[in-house]
């Protein structure tokens, strides 16, 4: 009596259009918000600084002389400028790649350096500082990304001002020695000549290597040549003179300084974009300071070397 209703089979076109997926326009939108998203990523990259090239061209020259000058690497004057994101001298890197990068050109200051200090460095003694500080160089690179920019730019400041007086004070306890009598003065340099026994090599390679190891770990963290470390520690626990302790500091640091290149690269923390030019600066600067350096008297050498440190430490610290 009642008749059944049947479902009409689908039509062809039926078919091909259930068949046909219906995520075109899903397919549109998740296009437009992966081109939205890529935009804003976009915006949100930072843009190279103008005169990126001249200016870090510049940085470099003018920390490879005071470092040459100090016995560094000129890290301490490079990085400040490198995180500053001033329009004029700025190159507007984060704390860590300029922790990295300034490593980059501190190994071209130490070379440089070293040939400007010709004849005063102690080549020995830079071995043995350079394979203590190869040892911890990768250490103290590991341990920078551990730390955040702030604590990192506090820690530098500190330790910037801590090292600040320890040159002078060698200078100020050497003046308070008393002098021999000018008549006796030829007698007592040859009797010291006589009579100064000949070292070990345990004395001699020892006392700079444990030096070495305690700058290439600095040097690793903070992104600086160790010399803020192995400049006062020659001047007070060797008999070296102020220009062999420079001489002697820039050619240790050139090792440990790529050791800890490499590894600061692996992390990502070495823009390459400026990388070379800080380099070629820093050798130029740093080959001149050490010209300089020789004809600068050194009680000044080690004054200026204390008033660069508290200069930039202070400066670092408040800034963090």
């Amino acid at each position: 009596m009642f008749a059944t209703s049947k479902k009409d089979p689908p039509s062809p076109s039926n078919i091909h259009s259930e068949s046909k997926p219906k995520s075109n326009n899903n397919t549109k939108e998740v296009a437009g918000e992966n081109d939205s998203v890529s935009s804003k990523i976009q915006q949100q990259q930072p843009h190279d600084p103008p005169f990126l090239i001249p200016k870090a061209l510049s940085i470099g020259t003018l920390a490879g002389i005071c470092g040459s000058l100090a016995g560094m690497g000129g890290g301490f004057v490079m990085i400040p400028f490198m995180t500053s994101t001033s329009r004029y001298w700025g190159l507007s890197l984060s704390q860590h790649q300029a922790h990295g990068t300034s490593l980059f050109a501190v190994a071209a200051t130490g070379v440089a350096g070293a040939l400007g200090y010709e004849g005063h460095a102690q080549y020995e003694a830079a071995a043995a500082i350079a394979a203590g500080g190869i040892i911890t160089a990768r250490l103290g690179a590991s341990a920078t990304t551990q730390l955040s920019e702030k604590v990192l730019k506090k820690y530098l400041g500190i330790f910037m001002i801590c090292v600040a007086p320890l040159v002078p004070l060698k200078g100020y306890l050497l003046s308070q020695q008393p002098t021999p009598d000018d008549d006796d003065t030829n007698v007592s340099e040859k009797d010291d000549e006589i009579s100064k026994p000949t070292k070990s090599w345990q004395e001699r390679l020892i006392p700079p290597a444990m030096i070495g190891l305690g700058s290439g770990f600095l040097a690793g963290l903070f992104g600086v040549g160790g010399g803020a470390v192995v400049v006062p520690a020659l001047t007070l626990f060797t008999d070296v003179n102020h220009y062999q302790a420079l001489g002697t500091s820039l050619c240790a640091m050139a090792f440990p300084a790529i050791s800890g290149t490499i590894t600061h690269f692996k992390k990502g923390n070495v823009a390459m974009r400026v990388a070379p030019f800080l380099a070629a600066g820093a050798f130029c600067g740093g080959y001149l300071g050490g010209k300089l350096g020789l004809h600068t008297n050194e009680n000044a050498l080690r004054w200026g070397f204390s008033g660069l440190m508290v200069t930039l430490g202070a400066r670092t610290f408040l800034r963090a």
